[in-house]
């Protein structure tokens, strides 16, 4: 009788790590059936040592699904399959995805390959199809920000961006081609993703230029406060202002009644709980939202460019031969 153990193949010369491949093996098992709900799976000790790997990589892909749902640990009793993840968002990409699987599969067991011959070669072409894949990231100090670009960056080169935000992620575990910051964080950034293949690229936000003329114009013959909850955004907007030729402006430190003496006019670069007490307090409030710099998505798109034809021209790692 075949266990789970003859289905978990893995590759110590993939790009991909192994935890993540026993973690995209055991969850494809699992959402088309082979393994179902109440199945027992092996101990991690046990599943390690079949496959010939470390039982913390192990232990690892085990917690990972765990998070996700798809398996549950039941203390002595052991750990067991909960079910296939709810449908989300996506299904109709998995839907079509099945539909160009099934035709080929159907044609591979004509020609008289295993189910687990198969499975080997499906995983082995998905691997080096990731490999192939250019992985960027964006690395930023706050989510919203590492939002906002990654969005910009996505409607306007066409590539897929995995926003983070400093301090929320282990820096191991990503393992991105292209990186996207701001130059305050550059630094920070390369000494976080580290690995040789990665680069990493400094970006420019800044205002959009009807926020600076309607600034402009409000501001003469005032003093402008400058406030955000981050001092780089802070910094960016007040550097923005002066570049402009607007002056009487000053940093705040704060929003409370003694920080705003002696200003007539407040600039705030976000929608939050202070945007609201300052407009209850009747202080005059312009809120101006950064842009991502035209030249910065001229380069990134170039950056991508050239980093695409490299990848695609790369030798990949022979992702058949499992250690």
């Amino acid at each position: 009788m075949r266990t789970v153990v003859d289905k978990v193949q893995v590759s110590l010369h993939s790009d991909v790590p192994v935890y993540r491949q026993i973690i995209s093996q055991l969850s494809f098992l699992v959402e088309i059936g082979d393994l179902e709900p109440g199945h027992a799976l092996p101990s991690a000790r046990q599943l390690a040592d079949d496959i010939r790997v470390n039982r913390n990589t192990v232990a690892r892909a085990y917690a990972k699904l765990g998070e996700i749902g798809l398996i549950e640990g039941r203390g002595r009793t052991g750990t067991f399959v909960v079910g296939p993840r709810p449908a989300s968002g996506d299904s109709s990409a998995r839907h079509q995805a099945r539909r160009v699987l099934e035709s080929g599969i159907r044609e591979c067991v004509e020609l008289g390959l295993s189910a687990v011959e198969i499975q080997s070669l499906v995983m082995s072409l998905a691997v080096r199809a990731e490999n192939d894949l250019l992985k960027v990231s964006c690395v930023e100090c706050n989510a919203d920000r590492a939002a906002y670009i990654a969005h910009e960056v996505e409607a306007q080169i066409g590539i897929k961006v995995k926003p983070l935000v400093l301090g929320g992620f282990e820096p191991e575990e990503e393992r991105a081609d292209l990186v996207l910051t701001t130059f305050s964080h550059l630094a920070e950034a390369r000494a976080l993703m580290s690995r040789p293949t990665t680069e990493v690229v400094g970006i420019v936000l800044g205002l959009r230029i009807q926020t600076l003329l309607q600034i402009a114009s409000a501001a003469k013959g005032r003093t402008v406060g400058v406030w955000s909850g981050t001092d780089e955004q802070a910094t960016t907007v007040l550097d923005a202002l002066r570049d402009s030729g607007i002056e009487n402006i000053e940093l705040l430190d704060g929003i409370e009644d003694q920080d705003l003496q002696g200003i007539d006019l407040v600039v705030i670069p976000e929608e939050g709980t202070e945007l609201t007490a300052l407009r209850e307090r009747n202080v005059e409030v312009i809120q101006c939202g950064e842009v991502l710099d035209a030249a910065s998505i001229r380069m990134v798109s170039d950056v991508v460019r050239d980093m695409q034809a490299l990848k695609r021209n790369r030798p990949t790692p022979d992702a058949d031969h499992a250690a």
